[in-house]
C-alpha cells in the first residue's frame, strides 16, 4: 500500500535565516495564538528573539491608542494619575491582535476621577453626547468636588450612591458618551469614547460583565486577560447571569466565540479554562499579563504630603472567585463573587475573593479611620497604601 512520503525537516541554517528576518517571521507569527507563540519562543534562542521582537511590535499600546488620541502618552499619563482602565471590546482587540472598525473605546473610572477624565476628553476635541435623561452639559452631571473622606457605605453595607436610570449594571453610577470626527485615509470617521463611572471600582464592574471573553483590561503599564486559555485558545466563554446583555453576547458569538450559559461535563474535565472555586487576583499566574513600555508616561503624584506614595495601578489589588458548586455532577450556572472593601483610609475601593480577608482589613482599618475622622481635614488626610496584591503581601 502506497504511503505518502513525510516532508523532510528544514535545515537548521534555513530556520535560523527565517527567524532572523522580520518581514518573513512576522508573516508566520501573526497567525499564531498567544500560547503557541510562547511554546515557539522556548524552542531555541533565535526563535525566542524573533517572538520577543514580534510581540513588542504586535502589542504596541501607543500605536493602538493613536486611533483615538493624537498623543497616546498624554492619555496613558491620565491613566497613571487616575487609575482609568480600558476594557470591553477594545482591550479584547488589543490582546487578540484584531480590529473591529465599528467598536468604541470603553474607559472605566474610579469614584472621584470621573470629572478629570471627562475634562481631559473635552480638551482633546471630544464632544459630550448626552442621553435623554442627562443634562446637555456634563458639568451639570458630575461634580469636581468629590470627597473621598465621606462615608462610602451605609450601616447596612450598601454603597451610598444613587442609582442612575437605564443602567445595565448595578455597579455602574453613570455612562458618559463622547464623540469626535476625524479624517482617516480621506474618509471621515466618528470615534466614540465612553467613560463608565463605577460605584466601587473598575474591576468590580468588569467581573460582572455579560461573559468571560470580555474580562480583559489595559492599565497604564500592563494588559491583563482574566481567562486567557478559554478566551484566546479555545475561543469560548461562559455567560454570567444577571447582566441581561443578550445582544452583547450575540455580538461576540458573531465574532467567533462559543458562549455557554451553563457548565457541562466538558468544562469539568478542563478546570484550567475557568478555574472554578479558585481565588483569583488581577495579574495572578492564571492571567495573561503583558507589561507595557511606560517610557514618557508621567507617574502618579503623591496623594498628600503625609501619605505613602505608590506608583502601581490599583487594579492589581483586586480579586474575585467564580463559584459553581457541584458542577462536576450536573450542569450549573456560574456566579462571580466578590467582597467589597470601601473604607475612607484608602483612596480607592477594593474587591476581594475572600470574605475573611475583606473583614480582617475592615477591622484593621477601624483605629486608623477613627484617627483620621477625629483629627484630620481633607487637606492633610493620611491615605494608606493598599499592599495586598495578587493574594500575597508586598
Amino acid at each position: 500500500m502506497w504511503e505518502p512520503e513525510l516532508p523532510r525537516p528544514l535545515p537548521a541554517c534555513i530556520l535560523q535565516e527565517v527567524f532572523s528576518t522580520a518581514p518573513i517571521y512576522d508573516l508566520i507569527l501573526c497567525d499564531l495564538s498567544p500560547r503557541t507563540l510562547v511554546w515557539l519562543s522556548r524552542t531555541c534562542r533565535r526563535a525566542h528573539e524573533a517572538v520577543t521582537h514580534f510581540t513588542r511590535r504586535a502589542y504596541n499600546i501607543n500605536r493602538h491608542l493613536s486611533r483615538y488620541f493624537p498623543d497616546p502618552l498624554a492619555f496613558r499619563s491620565l491613566q497613571a494619575r487616575t487609575g482609568l482602565v480600558i476594557s470591553g471590546s477594545n482591550a479584547l482587540q488589543f490582546l487578540d491582535r484584531s480590529f473591529y472598525p465599528e467598536s468604541d473605546l470603553d474607559l472605566y473610572a474610579h469614584p472621584g476621577h470621573v470629572y478629570e477624565a471627562l475634562e481631559w476628553l473635552d480638551s482633546v476635541g471630544y464632544k459630550f453626547q448626552p442621553e435623554s435623561w442627562q443634562q446637555q452639559d456634563w458639568h451639570d452631571e458630575v461634580s469636581a468636588d468629590w470627597d473621598g473622606t465621606a462615608r462610602r457605605v451605609d450601616r447596612h453595607g450598601e454603597m451610598m450612591i444613587n442609582h442612575e436610570p437605564n443602567m445595565e449594571y448595578s455597579d455602574v453610577a453613570g455612562v458618559y458618551t463622547f464623540k469626535r470626527s476625524v479624517t482617516m485615509d480621506t474618509e471621515t470617521v466618528v470615534l466614540k469614547v465612553q467613560i463608565i463611572a463605577t460605584k466601587c471600582n473598575p474591576i468590580q464592574t468588569i467581573t460582572q460583565f455579560h461573559s468571560t471573553c470580555v474580562m480583559n483590561i489595559i492599565t497604564f503599564n500592563a494588559a491583563y486577560s482574566f481567562y486567557p486559555v478559554a478566551t484566546f485558545e479555545e475561543r469560548m466563554a461562559i455567560q454570567i447571569p444577571g447582566s441581561n446583555q443578550l445582544d452583547a453576547v450575540a455580538k461576540y458569538v458573531q465574532r467567533g466565540w462559543r458562549v455557554y450559559a451553563v457548565f457541562g461535563p466538558e468544562h469539568a474535565a478542563r478546570p484550567q479554562l475557568f478555574l472554578l472555586d479558585e481565588k483569583r487576583w488581577v495579574g495572578d499566574r492564571h492571567c495573561w499579563s503583558i507589561p507595557l513600555d511606560t517610557t514618557g508616561v508621567t507617574p502618579r503624584p503623591q496623594l498628600s504630603i503625609s501619605s505613602e506614595h505608590f506608583s502601581w495601578d490599583p487594579s492589581i489589588e483586586n480579586g474575585w472567585i467564580m463559584e459553581c458548586g457541584g458542577y462536576s455532577t450536573a450542569t450549573h450556572v456560574p456566579k462571580i463573587r466578590t467582597h467589597l472593601v470601601m473604607i475612607t483610609i484608602f483612596r480607592y475601593n477594593y474587591s476581594y475573593p475572600d470574605v475573611k480577608l475583606a473583614k480582617a482589613i475592615r477591622d484593621w482599618s477601624l483605629s486608623q479611620g477613627q484617627l483620621n475622622h477625629t483629627q484630620l481635614t481633607r487637606q492633610n488626610w493620611i491615605w494608606c497604601v493598599h499592599l495586598y496584591s495578587n493574594g500575597a503581601s508586598h
